[in-house]
């Protein structure tokens, strides 16, 4: 096949799939010889498989990142060769014909299960669809679907939703399913941040595609080969860090320079997520281009890493004097031996002074 003819994509020439496959497998960890086997899976949605996505308590921002999505073909792909046959938001249908969808491409049995939005636990009736609460529809499919992946923080942590003083009692779905409906083994794949990223999606259902399964997930349920790396260790802004060049204040003269975010709030140092490999907007950018890291791709980041101007822990007990704290109230260890070897660095160099990281603020208290 020419490199120019069209695919079964529409829109999208053989040479242009091709290489958006390569940009999967690598983003997978599966590399280059898997290409055409990623071609194959990714083929395998012109089939239609079947998708279920379940809104609950969210700001439908995970959506409109999917539908806005400018990397060559994903909304396509996702849209056009996916059989999304529930989505409220997007559907032609409502009410009664609505829930026939719902209802008959779960009795199938064969469909992939997404859900956008926090789960209701302590007031249940907040949160209902068809007159069933978010409890029962995700307990009851969950059960049913060959995959199920949670899109965004608030399906994945359950987001702001959360945050103190979380009067619904707002939980992720994996957490939900392993506390309070008894499914202990439950396996949830959480494409975290804030909106969730569409290539994220389309990399976890081309994983489980591929291999037909779900992908190796670290602690919190997230894909290692996505969420495995601190976003600090991948930042373009990383060599500032560590020549000791710092803004100080937002709009001062490292802000021109673009230099580390740090003493301004970054949550990078603390924070797993690809954001620095997909980016946003067609790749042409991320948070970090334009202000700090928030950490939105770890749990309960509302209240744990706010307020988002004050600097995230450190943890380097006695190194060059900086105090001993907790760092990584979100995931921890890797973090905190991350920073220190950085610290070593500064200090062997003679940078520590040079506007390098003070001894940090007492721990925020966000969310209260």
């Amino acid at each position: 096949m020419k490199g120019d003819e069209p695919t079964v994509f529409r829109g999208l020439t053989r040479r242009e799939f091709l290489a958006f496959c390569g940009s999967v497998a690598a983003l997978i960890g599966a590399g280059e010889m898997a290409v055409p086997e990623i071609a194959a899976a990714l083929e395998t949605l012109a089939k239609r498989p079947s998708v279920v996505w379940s809104l609950f308590q969210e700001c439908l921002g995970c959506s409109v990142s999917l539908l806005q999505s400018r990397t060559p073909g994903v909304a396509q792909l996702i849209l056009q060769q996916i059989s999304l046959d529930y989505h409220e938001a997007v559907m032609a249908a409502a009410g009664f014909q609505a829930e026939k969808s719902f209802q008959d491409a779960v009795a199938s049995g064969d469909f992939f299960y997404v859900v956008e939005g926090a789960i209701a636990t302590k007031i249940p009736e907040a949160m209902t669809v068809g007159g069933k609460t978010s409890m029962q529809i995700v307990t009851d499919t969950y059960k049913k679907a060959k995959a199920t992946i949670a899109i965004g923080g608030c399906a994945c942590y359950g987001n702001i939703q959360a945050a103190a003083p979380n009067p619904t009692g707002a939980k992720g779905v994996a957490d939900f399913l392993k506390q309070d409906a008894g499914i202990s083994d439950a396996a949830v794949i959480n494409v975290a941040r804030c909106p969730g990223n569409a290539e994220d999606l389309i990399a976890v259902l081309s994983y489980v595609l591929l291999y037909g399964a779900v992908p190796p997930l670290d602690a919190i349920g997230r894909p290692l080969f996505l969420y495995g790396t601190l976003i600090h260790d991948q930042c373009e802004r990383r060599a500032h860090f560590e020549a000791g060049e710092f803004i100080e204040v937002f709009g001062d003269e490292g802000t021109t320079k673009d230099w580390c975010w740090y003493k301004v709030g970054c949550k990078g140092p603390v924070t797993y997520a690809p954001c620095p490999t997909t980016r946003w907007n067609g790749h042409l950018a991320w948070c970090v281009n334009a202000g700090p890291c928030t950490g939105c791709s770890e749990p309960a980041f509302w209240d744990k890493v706010t307020p988002f101007s004050a600097q995230a822990p450190a943890a380097l007990p006695g190194i060059a004097g900086v105090s001993a704290q907790t760092v990584g109230y979100v995931l921890g260890g890797a973090a905190a031996v991350g920073l220190a070897a950085h610290a070593v660095g500064q200090v062997a160099t003679g940078r520590w002074r040079k506007g390098t990281p003070p001894e940090v603020h007492d721990e925020p208290k966000g969310g209260k």
